[in-house]
């Protein structure tokens, strides 16, 4: 079956409807096997219950329909689909207020335990979801662990109704931990069955217990394991890296320059293999997530602070990703400004054309902005103390877009009088790149 991607409106949607459909299948039973009498917060949550799953049928009605036209999904057997349609309706009727208004209470709590139904659906419709957040999943999998304890402890109440010495809280509490501890497959043998009706429903409930326990262990170890797949596999790397320098004697220094540099990866990206994600899409496709990958490298630099997204989509358009090793020049005095560049990572010296270090710039610093602010030569060299990677901006993009974005011009104008006044303070005259 090809599963259905949901955006953040549909999804919502559909949690919404879960913690309905679970409150149906935990309450129902419950006000069932002990009779209770129907409170006004019921009558409430009840019409509610009843308005969403009317408005969710009928999304799902149009949505099959429009699929069927469409080609997408192929007719289902009429007797299949007019029994779930029966179902589905029966789940729609506010039968709290029918039993209220109407009484014949024991007949309408009875047709309510057909919403149980619903809870199926509903986890049917989560596992066609492509991507369901971690913590939802983990809501879904102790969610329905509870309201199978619930529903076995309904069935022991059922087997073995309630009696005048007790009150339903401490009864259903005794049930609910009877039903936990058989499920579980503990068992302390406090309570225990005392006809055969309740040795075979015990029997029955151990047997389901086995599976279940490891159904619900191994969801959520799979879950914990592929969360932090990625970390796991960027230590793989680096311990590799390491055995790898080790072997063959790399000095410490570069050694030190290396892991730098793959911990600066790992903080930035998903994984090593970003691209590879993202290698069999269309072309025009895998530039938009490129993009998106800039963007998220670039935000959280100060120069861009304050930026829209428009135009940090805008400048992670135009950037281009270059590196330099350590003695490189980036930039040389008396060339013209013809680029910008943000250094997101690395470490870079600027020098006087006298030899004279006048400032170290480090991650998320920008430089030879000034060049193109004021349309000058370059006055300063730029030479990389370590490897860096840097993202560089030409001067026609540079100019497009302060244009259509004047709080990035009044960042980098910002910026490069901080530093200018920065190194007045000091008591050093400094040259502009």
């Amino acid at each position: 079956m090809i599963k259905k991607h949901l955006n953040t409106k549909e999804f919502l949607w559909i949690a919404l409807i879960f913690w309905s459909a679970s409150f149906t299948a935990i309450e129902a039973p419950f006000s069932f096997v002990f009779k209770t009498s129907i409170q006004p917060w019921q009558l409430v949550i009840d019409g509610i219950i009843s308005l969403l799953f009317i408005a969710d049928l009928i999304y799902h009605l149009r949505e099959t329909r429009n699929k069927i036209k469409t080609g997408q999904q192929k007719h289902k057997k009429k007797s299949f689909f007019s029994l779930m349609l029966i179902v589905d309706i029966l789940a729609c009727i506010p039968f709290d207020l029918l039993s209220y208004y109407l009484g014949h209470q024991d007949l309408f709590i009875a047709f309510r335990l057909m919403r149980m139904i619903r809870i199926i659906k509903v986890y049917e419709l989560i596992e066609n979801i492509t991507i369901v957040p971690g913590l939802f999943k983990i809501q879904s999998i102790v969610v329905g662990f509870l309201m199978v304890v619930n529903w076995i402890a309904c069935g022991w109440i059922y087997i073995y109704p309630m009696g005048s010495d007790t009150d339903v809280t401490t009864y259903y509490i005794r049930s609910f931990y009877w039903a936990l501890t058989t499920l579980t497959t503990i068992g302390y043998g406090d309570i225990t069955p005392h006809d055969n009706t309740g040795r075979i429903f015990t029997c029955f409930i151990m047997i389901i217990g086995v599976g279940m326990y490891g159904i619900v262990i191994g969801n959520i170890s799979r879950m914990l394991a592929s969360a932090d797949r990625h970390k796991e596999q960027s230590r793989e790397r680096i311990n590799d890296l390491l055995m790898f320098m080790k072997h063959y004697r790399i000095p410490e220094k570069l050694q030190t320059a290396a892991i730098n540099h793959y911990s600066h990866l790992f903080s930035k990206r998903l994984s090593d293999d970003d691209e590879k994600i993202i290698a069999d899409l269309p072309h025009a496709l895998q530039q938009e997530m490129h993009i998106y990958m800039k963007i998220k490298l670039i935000s959280n630099i100060p120069v861009f602070f304050g930026c829209s997204h428009d135009c940090l989509k805008d400048i992670s358009t135009h950037l281009e990703q270059v590196y330099s090793s350590p003695g490189d020049m980036i930039i040389k005095i008396g060339d013209i400004g013809e680029e910008m560049f943000v250094l997101s990572h690395g470490i870079v010296d600027v020098i006087m054309e006298n030899g004279e270090r006048m400032a170290t710039l480090h991650d998320g610093q920008i430089f030879g902005e000034f060049a193109l602010l004021q349309e000058t030569t370059r006055t300063a060299n730029i030479i990389s103390q370590t490897y860096c990677d840097l993202y560089k901006l030409t001067q026609k993009s540079f100019n497009e877009i302060i244009k259509k974005y004047p709080i990035l011009r009044q960042n980098i104008e910002n910026t490069t009088q901080r530093r200018s006044s920065d190194k007045s303070q000091s008591g050093s005259s400094k040259g502009k790149s």
